[in-house]
């Protein structure tokens, strides 16, 4: 699982029936996520921490991902642009940097698996993490109809399993029916 962090405003405007697209997608060429909630809370007060409002932080399967991740070291900075994120908080030398994944395109729906708030202090600097207070409308990770094909498809799924108890029931009845007739 990698991690996205990204103001709880943007998430929500996003339509739920639309991917993901952080501003980064437009202006970098990728979206940054990180792995682990240590390493999301130091990205996290190194860049956002003056940052007023709540973040949200997406939870994303990278093998549902439609869109190309790639695991690159922090890009260097290229003509007065600033260091990414991730290459501030790193405690290693440029060309032992550690991989962080990029996620070349918008985040497909179906690979977020979870979200959660990302706590503050007073000062505002992150300290954790917190469950959204709704959490099936904020992701909105099925539509309706997405439901109700599930719904459907386990509806069949029990009237089978049905349908096999409906036959071994009576399959045991006719032996002991015919267990009787003999006894008689």
């Amino acid at each position: 699982m990698i991690l996205h962090l990204t103001p709880r405003a943007d998430w929500e405007a996003t339509p739920a029936d639309q991917p993901y697209r952080a501003d980064s997608l437009a202006r970098e060429g990728f979206i940054h996520a990180t792995q682990g909630d240590d390493l999301l809370l130091r990205i996290a007060n190194a860049f956002y921490k003056d940052r007023p409002g709540e973040f949200v932080v997406l939870e994303i399967d990278e093998a549902r991902l439609t869109s190309e991740l790639r695991w690159e070291a922090p890009a260097p900075p290229q003509s007065g642009a600033p260091l990414p994120p991730e290459a501030a908080v790193s405690d290693t030398a440029p060309d032992d940097a550690p991989r962080f994944p990029h996620i070349y395109g918008p985040i497909n729906r179906d690979a977020i698996i979870g979200a959660r708030l990302a706590k503050r202090d007073a000062d505002g600097a992150f300290v954790g993490f917190a469950p959204l207070p709704d959490p099936a409308n904020l992701l909105n990770l099925k539509s309706p109809s997405q439901m109700a094909n599930e719904l459907l498809e386990a509806t069949d799924a029990f009237s089978e399993a049905l349908a096999r108890f409906k036959d071994s029931v009576e399959g045991r009845l006719a032996q002991l029916d015919e267990e009787i007739k003999k006894l008689h």
